[in-house]
């Protein structure tokens, strides 16, 4: 319970802190240099996501279920990332060599900064994943609002405070890389995870196994988020993409609640061999309310709210919103099924369910935009997130043998255990040092 009540207070500083963020990269640049910046983000971590090939989202479910030791873990998966983020580096600088339609999007010393971005967005999204499968989800609720407030602190200073632009607001997504690396290294030696150890071929095969099953999951999750925004670098004016990247970014602010959620269960599911069924169709359920209650409330402010947030510039993200909200709740209560099939040694589902929500959205963005404009990416997305949805629930069904009704229909229990949890909140407030006082002890390791 102590790591939901600190997952939970994280996860409402980190949301008002990414809302500051995003606010204010809107009022800053304006729709056009947005725009930029997205499309200059997007390339790096699309870059990194390529060639890492899920091998952080290995060496998590490596620790968690006991099949390496923590330094081994953390070593190959550290040493893996690192070569993945030189390749990415290498083949980000040969690409800008081409005459790609999204380097017109923004300056070169932007491109050049965004390769730069690369080994701290890599190595960032490494510790986070290894600090879940450590269990020490309290440690990484602090990282992360402190790599918010660095995020944000950084856009103040280097975009407003020197008029930086674009690059200002590149370098502040590596102060966020950087405060989760120093974060993840101080747990790291708590934990004693830095002992020296021997490693051997057997740990990058099974990296490499588990990563490539789980591959289309992981960089279909990034892809299915922003697949808008990468057919519209190609396609439309950097300021039409700094209104749709705005209105994504904004509503996809509301699954820091899911990936909270995600990243608290994970080493439970993992540790437990059925993989603890109720408990995770509980969470979606939970999860889901919650997550619907904001998007009615954001879907009837969203114009005062748009306004105030991104300024008045961005108001034509408001009917954006509307048509993405239906499939960021999907998303929102799906992805609690996500560390279900993770935890249980079935990445190949993720990364069916992904991939298909992402043929549905590039099919559907390439039917809606030239006939809808920017409104039929905003739909392309939602449906997207419909399939990836109905094809989680399908599996979850196949693989528990729960019925529909009895894994997704609200209870009174749930209702009791959000009252619970807010509770709990108001209790004991963001207090997640005491978790890092008290490790959660290993887990046993599995023959």
């Amino acid at each position: 319970m102590q790591d939901a009540a600190a997952a939970l207070s994280s996860r409402v500083a980190s949301f008002a802190i990414s809302l500051g963020i995003q606010a204010s990269l809107a009022w800053f640049l304006g729709p056009a240099d947005r725009g930029s910046y997205a499309v200059c983000l997007l390339f790096a971590n699309l870059l990194g996501l390529g060639f890492r090939f899920a091998t952080d989202l290995a060496g998590r479910y490596a620790v968690a279920s006991g099949r390496m030791s923590k330094p081994e873990a953390v070593w190959s998966t550290a040493s893996a990332l690192l070569v993945a983020s030189g390749l990415a580096v290498l083949a980000g600088r040969l690409l800008m060599e081409t005459d790609l339609p999204i380097f017109a999007k923004a300056s070169r010393s932007s491109f050049l900064v965004a390769l730069a971005v690369i080994p701290f967005a890599v190595l960032g999204q490494g510790c986070v994943s290894l600090l879940v499968g450590l269990g020490r989800i309290s440690w990484m609720a602090v990282m992360m609002v402190a790599a918010f407030l660095a995020q944000l602190l950084a856009v103040l200073v280097l975009v407003r405070g020197f008029d930086m632009g674009v690059e200002g607001a590149l370098a502040a997504a590596m102060a966020a890389g950087s405060t989760r690396i120093v974060f993840t290294v101080i747990a790291l030696r708590q934990e004693r995870a830095f002992a020296r150890v021997r490693l051997r071929l057997a740990h990058y095969r099974l990296l490499l196994s588990y990563g490539l099953r789980a591959y289309v999951h992981r960089v279909g999750n990034t892809i299915n988020v922003r697949v808008g925004t990468m057919v519209l670098a190609f396609f439309a004016t950097p300021a039409e993409i700094g209104i749709f990247a705005a209105a994504s970014g904004l509503m996809t602010q509301l699954l820091l609640l899911p990936n909270s959620v995600s990243n608290t269960l994970f080493s439970r599911v993992a540790s437990d061999e059925n993989g603890k069924p109720e408990v995770v169709s509980q969470a979606a359920r939970i999860t889901g309310m919650v997550a619907g209650a904001g998007l009615v409330l954001l879907c009837a402010l969203a114009r005062p709210i748009v306004a105030l947030l991104l300024s008045p510039r961005f108001l034509a993200a408001v009917p954006l919103i509307w048509i993405m909200a239906p499939g960021v709740f999907l998303r929102a209560t799906s992805k609690i099924l996500v560390p279900f099939f993770m935890g249980t040694n079935r990445p190949g589902v993720c990364s069916w369910a992904v991939g298909t929500g992402i043929v549905v959205n590039v099919a559907a963005l390439l039917l809606l935009l030239p006939a809808i404009g920017l409104a039929g990416a905003a739909w392309a997305m939602t449906l997207g997130f419909l399939a990836s949805s109905i094809v989680f629930v399908a599996a979850f069904r196949r693989v528990t043998g729960m019925s529909l009704s009895e894994a997704w229909s609200p209870r009174a229990g749930d209702v009791a255990r959000i009252a619970e949890a807010i509770a709990d909140l108001r209790r004991h407030g963001f207090r997640p040092q005491l978790a890092w006082r008290h490790p959660r002890p290993p887990v046993p390791e599995r023959e």
